[in-house]
């Protein structure tokens, strides 16, 4: 059988795949290809048209999910983990951030179906939503709530240590019993969870189904996922051949588009929440911010800030009491589990807890290093 450009006009040939991915050579686009599939685990047999043959044959690219491989391809080089000699002691939080900023923007510009099966399939989108906006300032603030407190001659280095070291222990346990409370109650973990379109098998569903894994991850699940779906369809068409070349390629390529709406329900909802956070987060304000636009000046602001703290912490303080009362008097509505299923998260907790504190992992390594450097102006006295 002669090789063939490709089968469907509404797929994507290689020569198309290579001007989708913005590059001026097929090698090029294929050894890109090849460290995508390879990086995350996508079976290059799922884009042959016949997997028997180990070495060349004719390649098969999907209408549905061309787009989405092109856009991890696209962005292989701004991936820090894949430059050369890359590794954790020079990867910053900047490149990682420019990383996903660029597969945002890509997914933005995709066909509305293809985004709206992103916002319902892929969690990691939200997540990573979050992680551009707030990770920098983290970065930030950290260095400048260090700095400020060295540089106080009557700081209590070692009561800064002392009262960090407390809140995060408190935020480490209030995290795992958020945690294991959504595993434990069927209608807390399946709040927020979008439904899954495809038939996947459970090696698929978590990846997919998980937030806190990156959007080049959740993409590429959802690429696997997609092609598995449409594997079927290469046994459909392999004697096939493009019978109409003059044919609206775009307006071809739509309606197979228009077709992935209904895989999943509607993701305005969706698309809403995340465009919604993003607008607030993004114009959040930090206190430099607040005093240069006057919202910190003269007596009735700072009054209308603490009034506005005070309701914060009356609706904080009128929550945990319903919640203390309902774990008194056994209120499944509002906290819904046993004291014996208490006991137990909390029994985990302590075998969770000795197995990872104070061990040499990789974590724990680099945060050693990160708070060693951040405690250099102290031991040397050297305020550069």
């Amino acid at each position: 059988m002669p090789k063939q450009k490709k089968r469907r006009l509404a797929d994507y040939s290689t020569t198309e795949m290579v001007k989708l991915c913005g590059m001026k050579a097929s090698s090029t686009f294929e050894n890109k290809r090849d460290k995508v599939f390879e990086r995350y685990e996508i079976d290059p047999n799922l884009f042959k048209m016949d997997p028997n043959i180990e070495t060349g044959g004719e390649n098969f690219y999907p209408v549905i999910c061309a787009e989405l491989l092109a856009i991890l391809i696209r962005n292989w080089d701004k991936n820090p983990s894949s430059r050369k000699n890359a590794n954790r002691d020079n990867v910053t939080v900047t490149q990682i951030c420019d990383f996903y900023r660029a597969l945002l923007k890509d997914v933005d510009e995709l066909p509305k179906e293809l985004r709206g099966l992103i916002y319902k399939s892929c969690q990691s989108h939200f997540t990573t939503k979050c992680l551009v906006i707030w990770a920098e300032r983290v970065v930030n603030g950290l260095a400048l709530f260090t700095e400020t407190h060295m540089d106080q001659p009557e700081e209590n280095i070692g009561k800064l240590c002392q009262a960090l070291a407390i809140n995060l222990d408190k935020m480490t346990y209030m995290e795992y019993m958020n945690n294991k409370l959504k595993e434990a109650i069927p209608w807390i973990a399946q709040f927020g969870v979008y439904p899954n379109p495809f038939n996947m098998n459970s090696m698929q569903k978590p990846t997919i189904g998980t937030q806190n894994v990156g959007l080049d991850v959740g993409l590429a699940e959802l690429i696997k996922a997609i092609a598995l779906e449409m594997n079927s369809d290469k046994e459909e068409i392999q004697y096939e051949s493009i019978k109409d070349e003059e044919s609206d390629v775009v307006a071809i390529r739509d309606e197979y588009y228009k077709m992935v709406q209904s895989w999943y329900v509607s993701s305005e909802l969706e698309e809403y929440t995340t465009n919604t956070y993003s607008k607030g987060a993004s114009a959040w304000k930090n206190w430099a911010e607040k005093i240069e636009a006057g919202e910190m000046e003269g007596k009735d602001a700072i009054v209308a800030f603490y009034e506005k703290q005070l309701a914060d912490a009356r609706v904080e303080v009128m929550a945990l009491e319903q919640r203390l009362e309902a774990i008194k008097n056994n209120n499944p509505s509002i906290f819904p589990v046993t004291v014996d299923e208490l006991e137990d998260i909390n029994d985990a907790y302590v075998e969770y807890f000795n197995d990872k504190y104070g061990k040499q992992t990789n974590n724990q390594r680099y945060a050693d290093i990160y708070i060693g450097q951040m405690l250099w102006a102290f031991l040397t006295q050297d305020s550069n």
